[in-house]
């Protein structure tokens, strides 16, 4: 027979294919096996929903992948026998009122529940129902025990549908079969952010493992996503007070800092994965000012090993230009803390500082003379703080509660207690928690031993302290300078209220009294009381952290020699 060339090609060419579909049909890994071998090349793709159908029949817990992968193909089988039956024109399931043979176990099989839009499995006693892209507890004895949400394993739940509304991967193992899928490995085994874009999360075929036994567990795994917030800020701005004056600021801040995790490169660093996601904190600030300077860093460890126990230190240049005297301080701080409830905790510490005093304005103190020149001061200290309030600014629930003991060593040597508590009454909001009306009190109790020098005793005045007193203006005198007391008591009572719709603006009518005294006593003449008004102004659209606070106050009540100051305010910008 003779062809010519073009006759010849396409004959070769329909052997060539027809081969390899026969070829192909008959050599299948035992994981893609169809009984309509080579039938099943020419079946057209089954859709999701006969899939879905196919794949829910009730399967034993020791079927074999052959038995399984027959099932899926739609001619289910259960130890070798068929679960369907054909009563004339229609195919019955086993239901409820039937009896499938399970190894030695003989139990009902309900009509399969499948809620393929939550991807739930159902599991009846010994027979699961299975779904696709699950894994209902293939190759253990008892799939009774695999985790079920809303009920237990026990005997009362017999014959009880429970649904899972979670997946778990499956693989291959000795004891494990391996489940067919769409035969598609995952790359990058162990990572959860990396999956093969063909299979689905957790989807047959994709290769994972899981570190616990679900048989076991009333829990199962869950994949969470989040999406960590800001932690770091570079603020620069100022600040401008009655009591410091206007002051400069740069501020590095980070929550979530990482003391061991140095960069290996540069662009770690520009990035903003280097030193940090060790929930610690660190802190640099450079405060430059007229009469205030102050340079910190500071760093702290909340959970220390891993423990409840808390760390932290710091370090610290401060100077500053009171109106009697010049003030440097160069030194540290170390504490160790614990956290005994979510509101209550404890810490012990020292401060280590070398103190200077110069430049004093006139020489008629001798509590002022004493202390010129250079000194040592450490000071040991233990603390408790309970603290529920809703806000650290323009708190309006709450209270807030401390408690210090010092002992100083080193050139003096002096015991010092220290009380602050404030207490935060909510007397009316709107109903979406908006336009809060406040009551407030807060005290400050003080006692210092008789060694206490002059740049560690108390001070009264100003809007922190006393307001309707100048800076440090409510202290006792000595040669007409500001020399403090061993003994403080101060107290404020506060009304704050909302003055605009969005809470923008605040108004407080408040009462500040109290005294600071050469010795531990009380004395008439030298009790101070204030009352004022003022407003609050919230900006943080503007970049202003804290509120603007403007404070008029009336005092009624001085002692001699006190420096009155009716207004006194504070603003701060940050960006």
């Amino acid at each position: 027979m003779h062809c010519n060339p073009k006759q010849l090609t396409t004959r070769l060419t329909i052997a060539f294919v027809a081969s390899t579909l026969v070829f192909a049909s008959g050599c299948q890994q035992s994981l893609f096996q169809n009984p309509l071998h080579s039938a099943a090349i020419f079946k057209s793709e089954p859709s999701f929903e006969e899939l879905l159908a196919n794949s829910t029949l009730p399967q034993s817990s020791n079927a074999s992948t052959t038995e399984r992968l027959a099932a899926l193909s739609g001619e289910p089988v259960l130890n070798n026998k068929p679960l369907t039956e054909s009563t004339g024109s229609e195919t019955q399931l086993a239901s409820s009122n039937s009896s499938v043979s399970s190894g030695t176990d003989s139990s009902p099989i309900p009509n399969p529940v499948v809620d393929s839009r939550n991807n739930k499995i159902s599991i009846v006693q010994n027979q699961t129902m299975v779904v696709r892209g699950q894994s209902p507890g293939f190759g253990y004895q008892d799939d009774s025990k695999v985790v079920q949400a809303g009920g237990g394993t026990g005997s009362e739940d017999s014959g009880k549908v429970k649904q899972t509304a979670f997946q778990f991967p499956e693989f291959g193992t000795p004891d494990r079969n391996t489940i067919p899928g769409n035969g598609l490995n995952s790359p990058n085994i162990g990572s959860p952010n990396e999956l093969n874009p063909l299979i689905q999360p957790h989807e047959r075929g994709g290769n994972a493992s899981f570190p616990q036994d679900y048989t076991q567990l009333n829990s199962a795994d869950l994949d969470v996503y989040v999406t960590e917030t800001q932690t770091g800020r570079i603020n620069f701005g100022g600040a401008y007070n009655s009591d410091n004056g206007i002051v400069g600021q740069f501020t590095i801040d980070e929550k979530n800092f990482d003391i061991t995790r140095w960069p290996r490169n540069f662009r770690e660093i520009l990035d903003g994965t280097a030193w940090r996601g060790a929930g610690q904190t660190f802190r640099l600030e450079l405060v430059p000012g007229a009469n205030l300077q102050r340079y910190l860093v500071s760093f702290s460890e909340p959970y220390l090993f891993g423990t409840d126990y808390s760390f932290s230190s710091s370090a610290y240049l401060f100077e500053r230009a009171y109106f009697d005297w010049d003030e440097h301080r160069l030194g540290g701080r170390f504490a160790l803390g614990r956290r005994l409830t979510p509101d209550l905790s404890i810490s012990a510490g020292v401060r280590l500082e070398s103190v200077k005093i110069d430049n004093p304005r006139v020489n008629t103190s001798t509590v002022l003379n004493e202390s010129l020149g250079s000194s040592n001061l450490f000071l040991g200290n233990v603390g408790l703080v309970r603290d529920t309030r809703d806000s650290s600014f323009q708190a309006t629930e709450g209270s807030y509660l401390s408690m210090t003991y010092s002992q100083a060593f080193g050139d003096y040597s002096y015991a010092r207690g220290d009380l602050d508590y404030r207490r935060y009454k909510l007397m009316y909001e709107r109903p979406d928690g908006s336009g809060r009306h406040t009551v407030s009190f807060g005290t400050k109790l003080g006692f210092s031993g008789s060694s206490t020098p002059i740049f560690e005793n108390y001070y009264a005045g100003g809007f922190s302290t006393l307001r309707g007193f100048d800076f440090r203006g409510a202290a006792p005198l000595d040669g007409g300078v500001r020399v403090g007391g061993e003994f403080q008591w101060l107290n404020s009572v506060e009304y704050m209220f909302p003055m605009t719709a969005d809470d923008m603006i605040k108004g407080v009518v408040f009462c500040d009294f109290g005294t600071v005294e050469d010795g531990i006593e009380l004395n008439k003449e030298n009790f101070r009381v204030a009352p004022g008004f003022g407003f609050r102004v919230s900006m943080p659209g503007a970049g202003i952290g804290a509120p603007l606070a403007f404070d008029f106050a009336f005092p009624v009540s001085t002692a001699d020699g006190d420096d009155e100051k009716v207004f006194s305010f504070y603003l701060g910008v940050l960006r």
